[in-house]
Parts: structure tokens; C-alpha cells; sequence
């Protein structure tokens, strides 16, 4: 196992989960289960099993003991370290990687919370170690499982994806434009700049961006000198992304009093590597391959076979929770996905398709397929659970029938319910005898408070 010394490894897991209100009311988007494990168990796992050694998560204040006591149950082996952010601030990623500026001493690998893939993260990094790269960002190719067409619980409606546009070079693999697609009508303008010095620009609105980025130190650094970023994606990428190609000043004397007295800094003034960086850099292997004229450089990492989904949609977070039991990333045997702490005395669970956690009862004569059970659960006689996710603490009465349905923590379906492609939200209460169909059931003061 390789030990990435020169990389701090970062995991962002203070997101809201906007995009998934339902879901997130009563519990952070980090500890939505996927399988039989919290998202944030999978980019935790990546990070181990490549071989780091450390990991800093960001946390809001108001749920770090629960993400903690929930991620210290797995045993990893590397050292954790949890760093609250005020819960009642909008920051964004680049404002949390700034608060944590202090703790960082090398170059950072950045991760979402959200972020499951079985990607070898050697390849990544190798591309940023080889190229002398001051950013790494990681592109998936779009799904071609169609054998996994399902419907998302809730209201009928289309998956509206957000798009990016992104170029790179396809012989260098340099990443040369990122831009939202929303910000243009039909028609988006490529600088004759931009043409010129890369002929082999290819440009794609497919990818998917991982929300993983390998950057250089001293990028942190410009984020401490320039407090108007408040995002990585949004704000500092296409930034640094779009100044590689400028001009700049190479006078380090002036640049640096330019720094000084400029509240916002040139980015072309903040790189600088020590004597002992620069003996290494020409003493490298890879020495050939680096122009050391270029003081930012930025690659694309595209992956067309590895599966990679980032579970920060409905949609995205419904087609990861129906394909994982058919993919290799870190599952384990039928004691890991089935806990020894549950009680099942149902002759028709389907041990190959489910997953069940700790101090959950399944009753007899009941019938379970397809479906992710948390724990503390109950399911009572007589009813059918079919392509389902129950969440921690959920409460099946007797008599109920469930197909394609999520329903959130310490949730009660009642005696007697018919539900089909509904999202019932945590701590909700559905009343006996309801049928319901393609809708998302929620307290109405909660849904205002959203």
C-alpha cells in the first residue's frame, strides 16, 4: 500500500442536502444510507484503502457528534479528524477549506461526502504528481446502465440534470474551460486565445464533475488573501482554469509588495516553491514532460469505464442505492450487509438483494425484496416490502404494502397502507388505511420551514 505523505486529504461533509429537503429535515446528507453504510463511509473507505493515513472532515456544529459516533462504529484505521462549521452560516466549500487553512501543510486532495465511486485514486494523483499539475479535477463519463431504469419516488417529473461544459485538450489531457451550461443561451464564445495556443480542445457537456480535485498548497493560500471565493466548483476552478493561459508578471519582488498592498491578489504572485521543491523538481524522472515556464496548470482526469456517481440528487442518490448491491466497493460478505444484531424470521427475505442493520425485526409473514433496511427497524405480519430504502428507526405496521419507496428516519407507516413511488419524510407519521401514489408525504409546517 502506497503512503501519499505530500497530500492532506480532505472530506466535505457540512452540506445541507438542498437539493433533497425530504431527506435531510432530520439528518445531515452525509449519514443517508447507501447499501447498508452511510454515503460518507465510501469516500473514507477510497481514501484508506489508497493508503492515507489522515483524513480532516468538515462538519456543521450542530451534527458533528452524531457524524462521528456514526463514522468511528466503521474501525478506520487512519487517523479522523472532525472540524465543525457554524451551522448557521452559508459557507460554501472554498469558505470551508479556508477555515482549515492553518491545519493544512502540503498539497490537498478535496472530496465530496457524496462521492461514490471505485475509482483507483493512484491514477489521480499519479496524473497530478507526473504533470507537476497545480489542479487535478476528476470527470466522469455519463452512465450507459439503462438495464437499471427505475422511477423516482415522488412526483412524476423529469430528471433535469444540471450541465457543465468542459474542455480539455485531448492529447494532454489539460484542462482548458469549465463553465455551467446555464449561463448560456445557444451560443457560448471561445476566446481566439484560447484556440490558438490549443488546437486539440475538445468540449463536452456530458461529464460528470466528481467534486474531486487535487490542488496545489499554494491555492489555499490565494483563498486566504482573496475572501470573495466562497466556492471550489463555481468560483475558484473556472478562475484558475481561465488564468493558466494569461499573462503574468515574473518579477517576484514586486509581485509579492503587489500582494501586500492589494486587498485582492494576482494568482500568478502566490505560487512559489522553495529551493529544496525546485533541486527535486529537476532531479525528476518526469522532469521531460514539465514546462517549468507554466507557473498554473490544470488537467482533466476523465474516466469512461469506473462507475462514479455523486448521490447529491434523488435521482442520483435512488440509482446508486439500486445498482451498489451489484457493485464491488467495499460491501463485504453476508455479514456485513446482513447485521448479526437483526432478528428476521421471515421465510421470504431475500438475503442476495437486501441489506438490514443492527437491532432491526422482520416479522413472519412478511415479504422483503430489493430493499436497504437500516436499523432499529420493524416490520410487521403480513406486509410486502419491494425496491424500498428504510431509514434508521422506521416503523412498518401490519398489513402495509410498499413498492419503490424511500422512507426517512424514525418514519410510521400505519396499519393497512398501499404506497408506490412515494418519499415519506423523517419522523412523519403516515395515518391507516391511506394509499398513495407518486407523491412526497410531509408535515406541511416542516415543507414551509424548508
Amino acid at each position: 500500500m502506497q503512503n501519499w505523505l505530500e497530500f492532506q486529504a480532505v472530506v466535505m461533509a457540512a452540506g445541507k442536502g438542498s437539493r433533497i429537503p425530504e431527506m435531510t429535515a432530520t439528518k445531515p446528507k452525509c449519514l443517508l444510507p447507501v447499501g447498508n453504510k452511510p454515503m460518507i463511509y465510501y469516500p473514507l473507505k477510497m481514501l484508506e484503502n489508497a493508503g492515507f493515513s489522515e483524513t480532516k472532515i468538515i462538519v456543521t456544529d450542530n451534527y458533528a457528534s452524531d457524524i462521528q459516533e456514526e463514522v468511528d462504529r466503521f474501525g478506520f484505521e487512519m487517523n479522523l479528524n472532525f472540524i465543525p462549521i457554524p451551522s448557521d452560516e452559508d459557507w460554501g466549500t472554498a469558505d470551508s477549506l479556508r477555515h482549515i487553512a492553518d491545519y493544512i501543510l502540503t498539497d490537498v486532495i478535496v472530496l465530496s461526502c457524496d462521492l461514490i465511486t471505485d475509482v483507483d485514486l493512484h491514477n489521480v494523483l499519479n496524473v497530478y504528481r507526473n504533470n507537476n499539475a497545480s489542479l487535478v479535477s476528476l470527470y466522469f463519463s455519463p452512465p450507459q446502465d439503462d438495464q437499471y431504469i427505475f422511477t423516482v419516488p415522488g412526483p412524476k417529473s423529469k430528471n433535469k440534470l444540471e450541465k457543465d461544459i468542459i474542455g480539455y485538450d485531448s492529447k494532454t489531457s489539460r484542462l482548458l474551460l469549465m463553465a455551467s451550461a446555464s449561463d448560456y443561451e445557444e451560443t457560448m464564445l471561445l476566446s481566439s486565445s484560447l484556440l490558438y495556443k490549443c488546437s486539440n480542445i475538445t468540449l463536452c457537456s456530458q461529464l460528470l464533475d466528481s467534486h474531486m480535485y487535487v490542488m496545489k498548497r499554494w491555492l489555499v493560500n490565494y483563498l486566504v488573501k482573496d475572501k470573495n471565493i466562497s466556492t471550489l466548483k463555481g468560483e475558484l476552478l473556472p478562475f484558475v482554469v481561465k488564468k493558466q493561459l494569461s499573462k503574468h508578471c515574473k518579477n517576484v519582488e514586486s509581485s509579492e509588495k503587489f500582494v501586500e498592498e492589494n486587498e485582492k491578489p494576482d494568482i500568478f504572485n502566490i505560487p512559489k516553491e522553495s529551493d529544496i521543491e525546485n533541486k527535486i523538481r529537476s532531479l525528476s524522472s518526469f522532469g521531460s514532460m514539465i514546462n517549468s515556464e507554466e507557473v498554473i496548470k490544470c488537467f482533466a482526469f476523465v474516466v469512461n469505464s469506473n462507475i462514479g456517481v455523486r448521490a447529491n440528487t434523488l435521482y442520483d442518490y435512488c440509482r446508486i442505492n439500486k445498482i451498489i448491491n451489484k457493485l464491488n466497493i467495499h460491501l463485504g460478505d453476508e455479514k456485513d450487509k446482513i447485521s448479526p444484531e437483526a432478528k428476521i424470521l421471515s421465510n421470504q427475505f431475500d438475503r442476495e438483494t437486501c441489506f438490514v442493520g443492527s437491532n432491526t425485526t422482520i416479522m413472519e409473514k412478511t415479504s422483503i425484496k430489493n430493499s436497504t433496511i437500516g436499523s432499529r427497524c420493524t416490520v410487521n405480519s403480513k406486509t410486502r416490502v419491494t425496491d424500498c430504502i428504510l431509514m434508521n428507526g422506521v416503523i412498518i405496521e401490519e398489513r402495509c404494502v410498499l413498492q419503490n419507496c424511500i422512507v426517512c428516519h424514525d418514519a410510521i407507516i400505519s396499519a393497512g397502507c398501499d404506497l408506490k413511488d412515494c418519499l415519506i419524510s423523517g419522523n412523519f407519521k403516515v395515518p391507516p388505511g391511506e394509499k398513495h401514489y407518486n407523491e412526497v408525504l410531509t408535515a406541511v409546517d416542516r415543507l414551509m420551514e424548508i
